[in-house]
């Protein structure tokens, strides 16, 4: 592009627009005498302006074609399409649905058994808050029945001052 030059190459000579109209009305004026025929040489027939526009209309005009429709079944196939995307899609949520679990759902046995394959390492006192108290027995925590005689006796043995317990030795539990 910088190698392009900016000079214009076509020029005319010095004063050719000036005189340029006149000469050419000149050369006109003396070609109609010379060569130019007196009469067109065209010719319109009779009655063609009449005429054409009924010609160009029966050729242009199309004769309505029978029309034939394709693959009419087409919209058959949509609606059974979505029957079947519903009908799976109810099946695929019917199939997935699971009812939730709740802790009443549990057995008794099972949550023992969890809690004793687990090391929990719970406390006694932790327990017994979580233990109500009310609905217990002892019978309930050992395997063999114990006598109330064989707990005093026990504690007898094991506690230095048995008054520090305060128990009546007379209650019975």
């Amino acid at each position: 592009m910088k190698n392009i030059s900016k000079k214009n190459s076509f020029k005319t000579p010095p004063g050719y627009f000036e005189g340029l109209s006149d000469q050419i009305l000149s050369k006109l004026q003396e070609e109609d005498a010379e060569g130019l025929p007196e009469m067109e040489g065209f010719a319109v027939p009779d009655d063609y302006f009449d005429k054409v526009e009924k010609d160009i209309l029966t050729k242009t005009v199309q004769k309505e074609s029978r029309v034939i429709k394709l693959r009419p079944y087409k919209s058959y196939f949509y609606a059974a399409a979505a029957i079947a995307v519903l009908f799976v899609l109810v099946i695929g949520i019917e199939w997935n649905s699971t009812q939730s679990l709740t802790f009443d759902d549990l057995a008794a046995a099972d949550i023992t058994s969890y809690i004793e394959s687990k090391d929990m390492e719970l406390s006694s006192s932790e327990i017994a808050e979580v233990v109500p108290l009310a609905s217990l027995e002892l019978d309930d925590f050992m395997d063999s029945s114990v006598d109330n005689e064989q707990i005093m006796d026990y504690l007898e043995e094991t506690i230095d001052d048995l008054d520090e317990l305060n128990i009546d030795l007379d209650e019975e539990f």
